[in-house]
């Protein structure tokens, strides 16, 4: 049975305990003492040693934990070709299917590993003949790394010819798909492997 919040301080301020302040949050106490100690979450602390939460600062902690958790559940797709129009193209598709996603472009397998390093995509699709650093390098260097391994790999190209799905699979990509393709197949092989992603 959760406490009635304590009466309002004399300047009006409501104080909570960290028990009712965790039970607000629905968390337990342990979490409310760890982002205390963080400093995340504003705290007084009694004569007697006991943390008090004023009411108005929990409610803002609470608004933005729950738009980090809405911003950690958004899918991050990162669009790569030295075609700068389909690559736009790419990305207009994709936002027009996943409103919520967020989804930037590279032009070359260079700047690729660069946007990944801080946008950190949960599907890459990777165009493979490129100039400078092509699809199979790209591929190759972001499967070697435990940082970025994990990210799924969509490889497109218009030149299928010989063994070159091989051995872009063999480099680590989990799907192949070739150009000129629809915009709904498209879409749909990036929503099967960010369901690949998806916590069960």
């Amino acid at each position: 049975m959760s406490r009635r919040p304590r009466q309002p301080n004399s300047d009006g301020t409501r104080y909570l305990t960290t028990r009712e302040s965790a039970e607000r949050l629905g968390v337990t106490i342990n979490a409310i003492k760890a982002w205390i100690r963080e400093k995340r979450l504003p705290a007084l602390r009694t004569p007697g040693g006991h943390h008090r939460i004023a009411e108005a600062d929990l409610v803002t902690f609470q608004a933005e934990l729950a738009e980090s958790s809405q911003k950690a559940a958004r899918p991050r797709i990162l669009v790569v070709d030295d075609d700068a129009p389909l690559a736009d193209i790419l990305k207009e598709s994709l936002q027009d299917g996943m409103p919520e996603a967020h989804i930037r472009t590279a032009t070359d397998g260079y700047e690729a590993l660069v946007q990944v390093g801080g946008f950190r995509p949960d599907v890459l699709a990777l165009d493979i003949r490129m100039p400078r650093l092509d699809g199979f390098e790209v591929c190759r260097r972001l499967k070697a790394r435990r940082d970025t391994a994990a990210i799924r790999i969509l490889a497109m190209t218009a030149y299928s010819e010989g063994e070159v799905k091989r051995r872009i699979l063999s480099c680590g990509a989990e799907d192949f798909i070739e150009k000129p393709f629809s915009i709904t197949d498209f879409r749909s092989r990036i929503v099967a492997l960010l369901a690949k992603n998806a916590p069960r």
